[in-house]
């Protein structure tokens, strides 16, 4: 496999769980691809999806979709993809995840657990429940070696455990190696959650807001961490974060998502300057840092501008263009028809029924 080749490939993936309002439609009909040695960000406001699409992608949604809807019951309703292909309206997940020539979504639970942290692994999100309180972090950082390599020996695992501490940079840590993740800080825990993806040596790694609920200091070196680990290593990264600025820093492409949908995809340049979707365009014009990019690019004097409005409820999405309660652009068939995410250039995904019309205007 060379680099640029195909790593991940989802398709038409669509996550789901029940919940005392109804179906919870987390992911939405969802397709992309990343290549060796790519990093995607996966950007969008909070309750949009991208933790679900993360834990379908590495065959954990299930489990916290049956926690979630303890014994609720949702009946099924058989509908169809654009291309004809049947699915149902139900809890669970549905479509399909390649990694290379591997179909994840194909393999039972314990043939999953055999390639998650050995060829995908991720990053979660939620410092304060990632980490078991019982454990010393040395014990948790080893964890995947011993989970992969049954015969590897308690000297080898213990140099290779220092070795991914000290690479991730964490002080002293052949020192602090047999204590409690309580003794750590929440930017020491997210270099130790960082080491412990790396450890088994996969190809993709899924960082889920690897820099929410740090200061702006420890959110830099939590990237330069990042940075770092992906030229050392040369692996894939999913990047997901609802900050615009984290992702301009480090992605090759973006993908914006919105109501469990991705509503453009395509060259991080090409997001963060032309934003092409009304949506993408509101969140580039929230943030200071990107609209401090345009104007170095030879744009105007920074507007910054909120999006009107909230994320609608995944159990109760409006008819139409999800985005259409919050658009300023929407017309009837916004109201009325889902609207098609298509190829408008090569590698530049859209989901708008206007696009063109306001490509033009916005041209003229």
């Amino acid at each position: 496999m060379t680099k640029g080749d195909i790593l991940l490939r989802v398709e038409h993936l669509r996550a789901y769980y029940a919940s005392k309002k109804g179906l919870v439609r987390a992911v939405d009909d969802v397709s992309f691809e990343i290549r060796e040695g790519e990093c995607l960000g996966l950007l969008g406001e909070s309750g949009c999806g991208k933790s679900s699409l993360a834990l379908a992608i590495v065959g954990l949604f299930e489990k916290i979709a049956r926690f979630r809807a303890g014994t609720a019951n949702v009946p099924g309703l058989v509908k169809q993809f654009d291309k004809g292909e049947a699915y149902e309206e139900r809890p669970g997940v549905q479509g399909r995840v390649f990694l290379r020539d591997i179909e994840l979504t194909a393999l039972p639970d314990d043939e999953m657990a055999k390639l998650r942290g050995k060829l995908i692994s991720l990053i979660p999100q939620g410092l304060q429940h990632a980490l078991n309180p019982q454990y010393s972090i040395g014990y948790q950082t080893g964890e995947p070696v011993e989970a992969h390599e049954e015969d590897v020996r308690l000297i080898e695992l213990k140099r290779r455990v220092l070795e991914y501490l000290g690479l991730v940079s964490l002080a002293d840590a052949e020192t602090r190696f047999v204590l409690d993740p309580s003794s750590f800080s929440g930017g020491e825990a997210q270099r130790i959650l960082i080491a412990m993806s790396l450890i088994a040596g996969p190809q993709l790694v899924i960082a889920d807001e690897p820099t929410s609920a740090l200061d702006v200091t420890i959110q830099r070196q939590i990237m330069n961490v990042l940075a770092m680990v992906r030229d050392e290593f040369d692996i894939s990264l999913i990047l997901i974060s609802h900050d615009a600025g984290v992702i301009a820093e480090m992605a090759d492409r973006v993908a914006v998502m919105y109501a469990g949908k991705i509503m453009e995809l395509g060259d991080a340049k090409q997001m963060f300057l032309n934003p092409g979707h009304p949506y993408t365009q509101g969140l580039m014009s929230s943030f200071p840092t990107i609209m401090m990019m345009r104007m170095r690019a030879g744009g105007k004097r920074p507007v910054l501008r909120g999006i009107p409005g909230d994320p609608p409820d995944l159990a109760d999405v409006p008819s139409g263009c999800p985005f259409h309660p919050r658009c300023q652009f929407a017309t009837e068939i916004c109201k009325e028809e889902v609207p098609e995410y298509r190829e408008v250039e090569p590698g530049h995904f859209v989901r708008c029924h206007r696009y063109e019309e306001l490509k033009q205007e916005k041209g003229a």
